[in-house]
Parts: C-alpha cells; sequence; structure tokens
C-alpha cells in the first residue's frame, strides 16, 4: 500500500504563510518527501488539488475546522485546557466566528470546499488502518508533542517566547523519530541539529508534527491516540501518552473517540450560538441538569440589593469577574468559604440568580487565571483564580448595589472569568441544595445529583 501524510500548518490568518510537508509510507517506515515549504491559501488550495498516485492520503490540518460558536471558545478548547493545564501547562487559543480567521470569508472554507470536491472525507475514525480512501482531520501540535514523547510539560518554543531551551530540545525530540516506532527515516537531513529558531523553522516543526500525528493516527489508532470533543461544535485528534489519556478521559468522559462523518464545510450567515437574554424571573417546572451544559462549579448569587439577573449579567460581563468573598466571619473567627481553594483555571461555572430555592440561570463562564492572585499576607494563602477589585469606580458601583468587601483582606474580591455564549435560557428554576445551607459555591454533582458528569470528580 502507498500512502502520503500531509501536515498542514496553516498559521491560521490570512496575511503570513505557514508550512506543508508531505510524509511518505514505504516499507513500514516514513519518509519526508522533501523540505516543509511555506505555504499561503492559495498554495494550500493548489496542493489540495494535486493528484497522487497513492492508495491513502491523509491531511492533518493544524488549526480549527470546525468553529459554529459566535463567541468565546469552543467547547473542546475549555475542556482541553481543564484537562492538561494544570498538570502539563496546555492549552489552546481560542477560536469563534468573530475571528477574522473563522469568519463567513475565512480561506480555510475555501481550503476545506476544495478538499471534499477532491473526495476527501471528513472522518477522523475512519482512517485507523485504512487501506485506501481521502481523509482530513484537525490536530493540535502542542498537545500532539506532550503525548508522543511523554513530556512533563508543554514546550514553549514559538519564536516569540524567545526560549532556546525548549527549542532546542524539540529539535532533539523531532530528530529522534528516525529511530521511532514508527520512524522518519531521513528526518535528520532535514531537521538540522543547529536548526535556528525563527518563525520558518517553528512552521516547518509544526507541519512535521502535524504530518507524523496523522501517520501515527493511522498506524497505531486509539491505543495510542485519542480524539477528544465532536463532530458538530468541534475536536482534535492528538496522540496521547498514558498520563495524558487519563487526564482527556477524565475531562471530556463520552466525548471521546466518537464516530461518524462531520457534514459538508458550509458557512452559514450566522452562527448558530446566539446571545439570548436572560429572563429576570424564572417561572414553571424546575430546570434539568440536561438542559445545561456540563459545568463544574454552580455559583447561587444573592446581591444584598436586588437588581435582577439581567443587571447582574452585565455587571460581570463588564468586570470580567464574579463578586465573591474569600472569607466569612463566625463568631469573631475568619474562616475560608468553602470551594474557594479548589476552583481552578479552565473549570467551567454556572451563575445563577434568586433567593431561598428558587434560582435562574444567568451566564455560563469559565474561570481563568488572575492577573494578580490575591495573596492573604497574613497566612500567606494565595488564590489563583482571584482577582482584587482596584478600579474605584466599580467598588463605587458594589457600594451601591449592596455588596461588602471581604471581611478578612477588607477589599472587594472576585473570581475571574470569561463569559461565555452556551448557556439557554431555562424554563423553571434551579433549587438551592440543603436548606439553611448558606454557601455560595457548590460542585455541579452537589446541585444535580442525578446526572453528575465524570468532569466534576476530583481526586
Amino acid at each position: 500500500m502507498q500512502a502520503v501524510f500531509t501536515g498542514f500548518d496553516s498559521a491560521w490568518g490570512i496575511a503570513k504563510p505557514g508550512a506543508l510537508c508531505n510524509l511518505l509510507l514505504l516499507d513500514d517506515s516514513l519518509r519526508l518527501a522533501s523540505e516543509p515549504t511555506q505555504t499561503d491559501w492559495a498554495s494550500a488550495l493548489n496542493r489540495a488539488r494535486q493528484k497522487l498516485d497513492v492508495d491513502l492520503q491523509v491531511w492533518a490540518i493544524g488549526q480549527p475546522l470546525l468553529v459554529s460558536n459566535a463567541n468565546s471558545c469552543r467547547p473542546v478548547e475549555r475542556d482541553l485546557a481543564r484537562a492538561l493545564m494544570g498538570d502539563f501547562g496546555c492549552g489552546a487559543h481560542s477560536s469563534n466566528r468573530k475571528m477574522a480567521a473563522f469568519g463567513e470569508d475565512a480561506p480555510v472554507w475555501a481550503l476545506l470546499r476544495v478538499l471534499q470536491e477532491e473526495g476527501y472525507i471528513h472522518n477522523p475514525m475512519a482512517i485507523p488502518s485504512a487501506t485506501a480512501g481521502r481523509f482530513y482531520f484537525e490536530c493540535f501540535p502542542h498537545p500532539a508533542i506532550i503525548g508522543l514523547f511523554d513530556l512533563n510539560r508543554i514546550l514553549q518554543y514559538k519564536v516569540d517566547h524567545r526560549n532556546q531551551t525548549d527549542w532546542q530540545r524539540l529539535v532533539r525530540l523531532v530528530r529522534s523519530l528516525v529511530s521511532a516506532e514508527l520512524p522518519i527515516r531521513n528526518i535528520e537531513n532535514f531537521v538540522p541539529e543547529n536548526l535556528p529558531q525563527n518563525k520558518r523553522n517553528e512552521d516547518n516543526l509544526d507541519s512535521i508534527i502535524s504530518g507524523y500525528t496523522a501517520a501515527y493516527w493511522w498506524k497505531f489508532g486509539v491505543q495510542r491516540s485519542t480524539v477528544v470533543g465532536d463532530l458538530s461544535t468541534g475536536y482534535m485528534v492528538t496522540p496521547h501518552s498514558r498520563r495524558t489519556l487519563a487526564a482527556l478521559t477524565r475531562v471530556f468522559a463520552q466525548r471521546v473517540n466518537l464516530r461518524g462523518t462531520v457534514a459538508t464545510v458550509t458557512t452559514p450567515d450566522r452562527p448558530h450560538e446566539e446571545e439570548r437574554p436572560v429572563p429576570d424571573n424564572a417561572a414553571g417546572k424546575p430546570a434539568a441538569a440536561s438542559d445545561l451544559p456540563r459545568s463544574d462549579w454552580v455559583y447561587f448569587a444573592t446581591p444584598s440589593v436586588g437588581q435582577g439577573a439581567n443587571a447582574l449579567r452585565d455587571l460581570v460581563r463588564k468586570a470580567g469577574m464574579i463578586f465573591c468573598h474569600l472569607y466569612f466571619d463566625k463568631d469573631d473567627v475568619y474562616q475560608r468559604l468553602p470551594h474557594v481553594k479548589d476552583l481552578q483555571q479552565g473549570d467551567r461555572l454556572v451563575l445563577v440568580y434568586g433567593a431561598g430555592r428558587e434560582y435562574s440561570v444567568v451566564l455560563g463562564c469559565v474561570i481563568h487565571n488572575a492577573d494578580r492572585s490575591v495573596l492573604n499576607q497574613q497566612n500567606g494563602q494565595m488564590f489563583d483564580v482571584f482577582s482584587y477589585v482596584d478600579d474605584p469606580s466599580v467598588c463605587e458601583l458594589l457600594t451601591s448595589q449592596g455588596y461588602t468587601p471581604d471581611p478578612r483582606l477588607g477589599r472587594f474580591t472576585g473570581i475571574s472569568v470569561e463569559v461565555l455564549a452556551d448557556v439557554p435560557d431555562i424554563p423553571g428554576p434551579i433549587s438551592r441544595p440543603r436548606p439553611g445551607d448558606r454557601r455560595t459555591i457548590w460542585r455541579w454533582d452537589e446541585v444535580f445529583p442525578e446526572l453528575a458528569p465524570p468532569t466534576c470528580a476530583r481526586a
């Protein structure tokens, strides 16, 4: 069988070129057909139209190929950060339809249309062990490098990081593929030991990693690689190590190695996700967990002055944080609020508003590390995802709406978040667990024990 695995690092944008390479399968090993070439979108279209006399042809494209969300980031990007950021420092850039790289006229859609016109199929699970056909899929070099080489952390090899140590390590790792179980026999001819760190060489290595990800996926399938996400909102194919596989499956749960063919690429006039106003009052039957996106936390907001759910939503959007105390005063002893030390970067949180036991959904958020984390100097405790409120006008607004500073720290504090656009209107209220327990932050499975997702579990 003859096969070609094409790795395309698109560099996402329109102005700057990326790189493309072809790996040829010969006698159960790989060879680079030539040095990776700088490739703009027009050149990529021409390459996609080329007829190669081979049985199997697979493109691995290093950029998002399914982007239907209007704002923020795709679920696969949020969950990749939740899975790999803490232990490996690996996240993903956000992609959405407001970005030029994924707008209605973005060149990536033209490339996908040409691939489909040439008979390529968008069906990643059909690639392992295939003996013929044309396929393409999305990959991402950062988690691929961690998985391929069983690394403890991400390599900061991008030229803008100016990290020579990580760059040189990546060069050594790529050169080591000459003796891998699926070897690239001539890799050392094209990746010299003293390869300079610059944008062109960075793109070249990304294209090689992408092409190798395709060959690795074909050769070893789910034994050594994983498809995370889904075929409607976005996915990635990545080689895994034992440790990254455990982290990915813990977070992605049932959204791993899903079968199916992605529909023909379309560029709708508007994305399928739209902002919708949140009703100030919820009525009807209680909300079911299945109506909500899977999250890790539910935050029950009960402001001292009832400004309404829509006003609370606008305040969180404007400030980029959910205002929250870290401590409470009980009998003149300061105690830390439950769960404030458990919140982590990449966790998803649903903000709800109300009183008593009935709350309505306000926003879905993903938690970020703060630019300047809150430090309790009295006991040395650091709260990575909490920020101080330094803007005097915001402090004045909070005071006017009945908020109070943290009783121990003497300042307004909040959870740093990015607002998402994937929380639907809910026809009925969410019930607060355990009447009388006034904590604000609850685990998802404490609020919805009947449908506790695996992503809520903590070691």
